[in-house]
């Protein structure tokens, strides 16, 4: 710092030149086991007198992380009118139970060096070490740096059994800690720990805290297994209630206890201007209840600002019904004269995408950019660990399959189903249906882009032609190939399956042909026999596995399929108990992709929200629907012939045709 002197002394008892057991006492010999026990508030006391020695009369601030912290606390109680700001990190009102008895193991190691055997003693301080390793540390974050990679592969005997890079980890640290802590020290300090209690001799927690005379800052880490940031947010909490000034802030990181030496950028951000930003509200134990969401936005666009006006505007709602805190943390633009808006106002904003992936307080990543460049991207976010939600579907047709695949390996979502129901008013209607009976079979028209390029196939227009007239008509959004190779609509089969069969099929799943392929004659010559050629999404239950797929069909013109024109969608439902029920509607609607992508951010976390996340992946994959007739080109018409045919489309059976006729 340029703008205030930094005291950082080192503690009575430690190894590093204050008096500690290793130090003379009066009778000449060193104190070892007979130097005086300590707490925290001992620790402070000298602390304070060291400062009085020096002249000052004055601290601008108290910074203590871990059992600093608990000597944070101690300044705030005992001397919060010498000192205008105590920040604690990582630090409980009392150490508990657990975290007792963890010290305990922890001196159980080191007492095995001093018994003089210096193997020994070397053993026993490596584990005591480990065991206080893993203790700083989270499941999570041990994961993401080792995983179950070896160090050294094991072999075929019990010998030869091999370290993982964990085990080397723990072993190397336990050797450092053997070279340069006293072990004297080592049982000081743990049970210092164990004795702070704020509360004690002070008539409870509520009269120790009354007498704190500063204001406070309280600091949590969202990983921490050793002293939990719900016990760290009690101090906060208390404060707030007998009305100190007092504001509660959480360190997002994976690295547990140990985040508050590593993670040196979230809280310099903290500390920062910390007496010129207003305090801000401590949240109560019911409110921090709600899971705290923390979103970095790759893409600033139209849909990114949308959806950031949009969070806010909701924030409130969400954290009432469905106990999830969300914010956007950070946003970058690939641009940089792409200047944010104020909807990020409370974000970081910069022009660096790893850099935004690199950051450790993000929880979710939401992608809202056009085209596929974004893969790699996403790739990043999901080996970190991290869930992705997007409304791009380019970018999803092209890379879904294996993105999916990747989050699964990591126990993560691609999350974009609710992207694509967005421009689906039709799904609403039948989602209560949907999840009300048992479906037998689903005969349906999911996409009006790819109905109005037949139509125009039909009217005699080349299939480009056709094509060119529906993106006129602003009838494709994300480039013909989503539309026409019946990738959209076997996306939108997956979601009526997963309501109507509580089964999660993805697109690899589901037989797919599209019509870019499509003989161009068919579909005007299909009208001359009553029929109309159509690219259908089915489903059917059968005795021997599911069935179904989404490929171009010949249907009867005035069935429920063939009569739907336009922007108009179908959905046939066959039930056992309610028989045929049969909806149409527009396939186009006006629901924004930021509404989507919100409902898509809120389904990680909410069932209710989720369209196809919270069912069991199917077991088997859709068999080939069977046909018995087929519909094949013949000079400038059609006819219907018996049997499959490779430049020809399948007749759906239910279709009122003579079994042996064939028309040209």
């Amino acid at each position: 710092t340029d703008r205030f002197f930094v005291v950082c002394p080192n503690l009575l008892g430690g190894c590093y030149g204050t008096t500690g057991p290793r130090f003379p006492a009066p009778d000449g010999l060193p104190y070892l086991g007979r130097f005086p026990l300590l707490a925290p508030l001992d620790l402070m006391r000298v602390l304070r007198i060291f400062v009085r020695q020096l002249g000052i009369r004055r601290l601008r601030m108290v910074v203590g992380p871990s059992m600093g912290g608990m000597v944070a606390w101690e300044w705030a109680i005992e001397a919060g009118d010498e000192v205008d700001l105590v920040a604690v990190i990582a630090a409980p009102l009392r150490t508990t139970a657990h975290e007792i008895g963890l010290n305990w193991l922890q001196r159980r190691g080191i007492e095995l060096d001093l018994q003089e055997d210096r193997a020994m003693a070397d053993w026993g301080q490596m584990v005591a070490r480990g065991v206080g390793m893993l203790s700083y540390r989270s499941p999570v974050g041990l994961e993401e740096k080792f995983g179950r990679d070896w160090f050294q592969e094991a072999g075929a005997t019990l010998a030869e059994r091999g370290m993982y890079n964990v085990e080397s980890w723990l072993r190397h640290h336990g050797k450092r800690i053997a070279r340069r802590f006293d072990p004297y020290t080592y049982i000081l300090f743990t049970r210092a720990m164990d004795l702070h209690d704020v509360g004690e001799d002070r008539g409870g927690l509520l009269a120790a805290l009354d007498r704190v005379r500063c204001r406070t800052l309280v600091v949590g880490v969202s990983s921490d297994g050793l002293y939990p940031p719900d016990e760290v947010h009690l101090g906060a909490d208390i404060l707030s209630h007998i009305g100190k000034p007092v504001e509660y802030a959480e360190i997002r990181s994976p690295h547990g206890h140990d985040a508050v030496f590593i993670e040196t950028e979230q809280i310099g951000h903290l500390l920062h201007n910390a007496f010129e930003r207003p305090l801000r509200i401590v949240p109560t134990a019911a409110e921090r209840a709600a899971r705290r969401v923390r979103i970095g936005m790759l893409g600033a666009g139209r849909v990114a600002s949308r959806f950031a006006r949009l969070l806010a505007e909701r924030r409130r709602e969400i954290r009432e019904e469905y106990a999830l805190d969300i914010e956007i943390a950070a946003a970058c633009d690939i641009d940089p004269a792409k200047k944010p808006g104020p909807e990020f106002a409370g974000a970081d904003f910069g022009y660096d995408p790893e850099a935004l992936l690199r950051r450790r307080d993000i929880d979710v990543v939401v992608e809202t950019t056009s085209g596929t460049g974004a893969s790699a991207l996403i790739e990043a976010a999901l080996r970190s660990r991290r869930p992705v939600v997007t409304p791009n579907k380019a970018l999803v047709r092209e890379h879904g399959e294996r993105l999916e695949a990747l989050a699964l390996e990591n126990g993560v979502r691609l999350a974009y189903h609710n992207a694509i129901a967005a421009g689906w008013p039709l799904l609403y209607a039948v989602e209560r249906p949907l999840g009300s009976v048992a479906v037998a079979s689903i005969e349906a028209i999911l996409t009006c882009p790819a109905g109005v390029i037949l139509e125009g196939m039909e009217e005699g227009l080349s299939r480009e032609e056709a094509i060119r007239r529906a993106t006129s008509l602003g009838l494709i959004e994300f480039g013909p190939e989503i539309e026409i190779s019946g990738w959209d609509s076997a996306q939108k089969l997956s979601v009526l399956l997963a309501r109507a069969k509580g089964l999660r099929y993805s697109v690899g799943d589901i037989p797919v042909t599209g019509i870019d392929r499509l003989d161009e004659r068919l579909p005007r010559a299909a009208l001359h026999l009553g029929l109309r050629v159509r690219l259908a999404a089915l489903f059917e239950e059968r005795a021997d596995g599911p069935v179904g797929g989404v490929l171009p069909v010949a249907v009867a013109a005035e069935s429920h399929l063939g009569s739907v024109r336009g922007e108009n969608n179908v959905v046939v439902l066959r039930s056992g108990e309610m028989g045929e029920m049969v909806y149409i509607g527009r396939g186009r609607g006006g629901l924004p992709a930021a509404t989507a992508v919100l409902n898509d951010l809120i389904g990680l976390y909410h069932p209710s929200r989720s369209w196809t996340g919270r069912y069991p992946r199917a077991s088997r994959k859709l068999g080939p629907v069977p046909f018995r007739r087929w519909l094949r080109p013949a000079g400038a018409g059609a006819v219907v012939a018996d049997g499959p045919s490779d430049d020809g489309v399948p007749i759906l059976e239910a279709l009122p045709l003579e079994s042996d006729s064939s028309r040209s």
